[in-house]
Formats: structure tokens, sequence, C-alpha cells
């Protein structure tokens, strides 16, 4: 069992910025190609080249006798891979219509599913500071956004449900860091993943080109990196801490969509930026207190 650490939000606030900065990246790649692919099939080969590029790492620590693969709980590890699968197939869905800091913004209501889980589900304390950065980040979101009477597309409730679910696998990762090596909470995840994704992309599969392939593999070098970081910052800080943290997510992908997809967001998503960028700062000054 991985000894106790103790609380260092500040790290943890740098860690998590890290990690969504690598995912902002694969959300980018992802964008590209998911019209050229079923979802399910990128999730499958994206997580076995995963495992591939974690062969060196799996063959050292079974060698070693270290015992960091061992795991008492394989129903923790399914549950957060197929809660992980409900959220990245959904947001690729999701993908398939809407402009990059549309989706990522509409994903901003993760840290309310957070920070309320992790109060249930992990009886971690939620001070007061927190659920104010969720709430002021929040109405960036709104600011960006701009909810009327029309309704919410398919595509929107999508986000939604991957929000939610991804909230959920994010508080289950907290939980596992406790008692899992962070090898083994990689390796289970993308092994599930392969499986579960697999079985459920083999009747439609399609031949991947090299450069597809090529691309996948890059996606899948990022996302391992950003699940390093992330398990860092769950090390670090309660799942409440680094959720806010989310919202950097937004800058990244109004770049990308303006400089990639030709996407020129309008004066509110600046206010909305600025609104989010805000409660990131309101969280860092006030953890240091």
């Amino acid at each position: 069992m991985p000894p106790a650490t103790a609380e260092r939000p500040l790290a943890a606030i740098a860690a998590q910025l890290v990690c969504f900065t690598f995912i902002s990246a694969n959300d980018v790649i992802v964008k590209l190609i998911v019209a050229e692919l079923p979802s399910w099939q990128i999730i499958a080969v994206r997580s076995g080249f995963g495992l591939a590029l974690l062969a060196p790492a799996i063959l050292w620590r079974l060698a070693d006798g270290s015992g960091r693969l061992v795991t008492r709980r394989i129903g923790a590890h399914v549950l957060r891979a197929g809660l992980s699968a409900v959220s990245i197939v959904t947001y690729f869905e999701a993908l398939r219509e809407l402009d990059l800091p549309v989706a990522t913004t509409i994903l901003f209501v993760t840290p309310f599913f957070v920070v309320a889980l992790s109060g249930l589900a992990l009886r971690e304390r939620v001070p007061a500071n927190r659920w104010i950065a969720v709430v002021i980040g929040f109405a960036g979101a709104l600011v960006i956004i701009k909810p009327d009477t029309s309704g919410i597309s398919m595509a929107a409730l999508l986000v939604v449900v991957s929000a939610a679910t991804w909230a959920a696998t994010m508080v289950a990762m907290r939980d596992m860091t406790r008692t899992e090596s962070s090898l083994a909470i990689i390796v289970y995840f993308n092994l599930f993943l392969v499986i579960i994704a697999g079985s459920l992309a083999w009747p439609l599969w399609q031949p991947l080109s090299w450069r597809i392939m090529a691309i996948i593999a890059c996606v899948a070098a990022i996302q391992l990196i950003a699940q390093q970081f992330m398990m860092v910052a769950f090390r670090l800080a309660s799942a409440s801490v680094t959720a806010p943290l989310q919202y950097v997510q937004l800058i990244w992908s109004v770049l990308a969509g303006w400089f990639i997809f030709g996407v020129i967001p309008a004066l509110n998503v600046f206010a909305g930026a600025a609104i989010i960028v805000a409660s990131g700062l309101y969280l860092i000054l006030s953890e240091r207190r």
C-alpha cells in the first residue's frame, strides 16, 4: 500500500494544471480524427497503445517482485474503466457536432459533480472556498454558453453525461490512490478499457491507416502523461481542491478552436474566460492562507 501523503494543495494544483493541459491536447487531436473512426474503436486502439507504452514498466515491476501490480480491488478498477468508457465515448460523439470550446465549456459542470461526490462518497470535508471557486468558474462557463429557452441539443446532453461519469471517475481515482500504486491504476484502467471498448467496437471495426495509428499512438502517450499528473494531484490533495482546475481547459480549447479549427470566439467567450481565470486565482490564493 502506498504510504499516506500529507495534503499539499498548491503542488496538487500545479500537477492538475499540467494534467488538463495534456488533456486539452488530447481533445484537439481527437477532434481532428473523430470523423474518420467510430468512437469505441478510437478508445480501444488508444488504450492498446497505452498498454504497449507501459510494457517496459510492467515487465520491470513483474521482474523486481515489488508487487506494485497486485490488487485486491479488481471490481473498483472495472467500475472506473466502465465509467470512463461512458464518459469518453459520449464526449467523442458530442465532438462530432460541437465546436471544441463549446463542448469544453459544457464539460465544466464536472466540478459540481466532483465536489458533491467527494463529500458523499469519500466523506471528504469540502470547505466553503472550494464551493465558491466552483460556482465562480461555472458562472464564467454560463457566460460562454449563453443558455436560452430554445432547449439543449442532444450533443450538449451527451457532454453533461460525460461530465457526470468523468466526475465519478475522478472521485474513484482519488479513492484508489489511497491503496493502489500509480502503475496498477494506469495498467488496469487501460486493460479494462481495451476489453470494454474493443468488444463494442469489434462488429464495426474499420481498417487503420499508418497515419491514424501514429496519431492515436501520440494520443495514448499524451493520455498516459495526463493520468500520471492527475494521480499525483489526487495523492497530494482532495478531489474538491483539484476539480476547479479543469477550467483551464477552456483557455486551451479557445486557442485551439481559433488557430486550428478557424472558430473565432465571441466577446462573451473572453468574458467567461476571465471569470474562470479569476476562480482559479481565488482558489490558489485561498489555499495559501
